[in-house]
């Protein structure tokens, strides 16, 4: 006997399985936010297909059993003939694969899926915002330029029955809300993209000298400078502990630190530089302490991660870190921008061993109750199987 859910995964006509194409504009970000919700829909009876800039992980992706087609989208550009080339791409993808359900992650892919999921009529459209982004969250003249005719073209292109929005904490929601880009009831609230806690799991941190580590790429609104200032209070009060920065440098990314400011910072010798580092699961077993000073975020996997290795967390108090962090109980949540607050909440931690222990341990609780990936992969599926139920109009 078919169960419900598996009748809801085929076409009851042919006996198929339904298709999703994935929407990314990245393949690094695919494989370390997505590829395992990807690889759930598979076991789950779904077909996936990606769409996606290929760099060096196109035998991992195929090798799960994804359909791969190459999108060479760039983030920042904005010459209208190289848009409408990327928008071309992706039509012809969705002539080729006929999905039943897009699902776009990011701003650009979000606008071009639903462009080409009209016109290419795919009634299923799930589109998630892993936190506002650029336009929303900078302060820059470009992004507040911007804004309003963002605002504009969303409000055209996502507030219809068919596009269904994943946030990734209340905060943004309520942006769209307030802007009335969507309607309330289009908005679901999934904490993040989950994290496998057998690989990010607690170890005892072997290292004599504390650790206190950055865990994101080189960007202003990830905090590098508000970390770099924080280290020099402490190191000139003598705490003796290594401040470290891992996370690639993301050059088409507007909120970039410029490489004058980033050579200037290694020079200090106040913080080291690890680059991109592959097993991340080890650079936080390595560390006693973890610091993202970020101005805002959707839901930091990298937090999730963290919190998962028992490693407390000082972080500030803004949307998506938030979600991660409950204060004084797995880790401290400070005043935005208070640089003096940011060094008292690692100086605390540096200098009681017991408390980094249990703020440790409350984050795994935390992770396993509420975070997990098959957590996150099941309320994700369960989104596309109540669109599916839904007849066309």
């Amino acid at each position: 006997m078919i169960n419900s859910n598996q009748f809801l995964k085929e076409d009851f006509r042919t006996g198929k399985s339904k298709k999703i194409l994935f929407v990314i504009s990245e393949d690094w970000y695919f494989i370390s936010h997505r590829l395992f919700l990807a690889k759930y829909a598979i076991s789950q009876g779904f077909e996936v297909s990606l769409l996606t800039n290929v760099t060096k992980y196109q035998k991992h992706i195929e090798s799960c059993g994804i359909n791969l087609i190459n999108w060479d989208i760039k983030r920042r550009s904005a010459n209208i003939f190289t848009e409408i080339k990327s928008i071309m791409i992706l039509l012809k993808a969705i002539k080729k694969i006929h999905p039943d359900i897009i699902h776009a992650v990011g701003l650009k892919p979000i606008l071009y899926g639903a462009v080409s999921a009209k016109l290419r009529r795919v009634h299923i459209r799930i589109f998630a915002f892993a936190g506002l982004g650029y336009v929303f969250s900078s302060t820059q003249y470009l992004a507040r330029l911007l804004r309003p005719f963002i605002i504009l073209i969303m409000k055209v292109l996502l507030k219809n029955r068919y596009s269904t929005l994943i946030m990734q904490n209340k905060d943004d929601a309520k942006v769209f809300i307030k802007k009335n880009i969507v309607k309330k009831s289009q908005i679901k609230i999934i904490k993040g993209a989950g994290v496998d806690t057998e690989i990010f799991s607690g170890s005892i941190n072997s290292s004599k000298t504390p650790i206190v580590l950055l865990p994101a790429r080189l960007l202003k609104d990830k905090g590098v400078e508000d970390f770099f200032r924080t280290a020099e209070i402490l190191k000139n009060q003598g705490i003796n502990a290594r401040f470290v920065i891992a996370g690639r440098e993301d050059p088409s990314n507007p909120e970039a630190v410029d490489k004058e400011s980033l050579a200037k910072l290694s020079e200090s010798n106040v913080v080291e530089f690890w680059g991109h580092v592959d097993n991340m699961a080890n650079a936080f077993k390595k560390s006693s302490i973890i610091c993202l000073p970020s101005f805002r975020e959707g839901l930091p996997k990298a937090l999730l991660e963290a919190a998962s290795c028992e490693k407390p967390i000082v972080t500030y108090d803004v949307p998506g870190c938030r979600e991660v962090v409950i204060n004084n109980l797995n880790g401290f949540l400070v005043n935005f921008r208070k640089i003096n607050e940011l060094a008292a909440a690692i100086q605390k931690l540096l200098l009681d061993e017991s408390l980094r222990i249990s703020m440790g341990k409350a984050g795994r609780d935390l992770v396993l109750k509420e975070f997990s990936q098959e957590k996150i992969a099941k309320q994700t599926e369960s989104i596309w199987l109540s669109k599916i139920n839904i007849p066309n109009r």
